[in-house]
């Protein structure tokens, strides 16, 4: 009978604490920013089924430009999306530079490195977000490349040394580290 009491005793303590440790998971503790999962999606100088960003009212929008030190550039458009905790990415687009070695194709998105979300401006658009993304790409020329991406929307604020755009760095070089144009957007679905 000790034997059943105790494992009943157990029984019911585990549930306590399994219901208390769920019940507590809900909640955050004030001023600290939770794990949770969200969906983005990336619009690099190229309109989506939802966003028309080569319409946004500036010049020269679509597609993005990024600039060597030599004074190479890269142009790149294309759209996907971006899930944090888990950490995930898709997306395809094309790219065209003056560099001979990397010339035109298409790219696909493999991994996601990583995801910075900075602020919301919804007049933009619902879920509008300023944000920084680095990417895995995959280049159709055979090489691998990072993309980072970083959307400054108007009356956000990101760090400072980010600039609104896009910069490519191919494996074996070049690194198209300059914002040159274009506009970029993050949509939080």
């Amino acid at each position: 009978m000790t034997r059943y009491l105790a494992a009943l005793l157990a029984l019911f303590l585990g549930l306590v604490a399994i219901g208390g440790a769920a019940a507590s998971g809900a909640k955050k503790p004030p001023g600290k920013p939770g794990k949770d999962t969200a969906t983005y999606e990336f619009l690099v100088g190229a309109n989506s089924a939802g966003f028309a960003l080569c319409s946004v009212p500036v010049p020269n929008p679509c597609p993005d430009v990024a600039r060597a030190a030599n004074g190479d550039t890269v142009r790149i458009a294309g759209t996907g999306t971006l899930t944090v905790h888990p950490k995930s990415v898709t997306g395809t687009g094309t790219y065209t530079s003056t560099n001979a070695r990397v010339g035109s194709g298409t790219w696909t998105a493999v991994q996601l490195l990583s995801f910075k979300a900075y602020a919301t401006n919804p007049s933009v658009t619902a879920g509008a977000t300023s944000g920084k993304a680095l990417i895995r790409l995959q280049l159709s020329n055979g090489s691998t490349a990072v993309l980072r991406i970083t959307c400054d929307l108007p009356l956000t604020t990101i760090p400072s040394g980010f600039h609104e755009g896009v910069r490519l760095a191919v494996q074996g070089g070049p690194n198209f580290n300059k914002e040159a144009g274009g506009v970029t957007l993050f949509i939080r679905h």
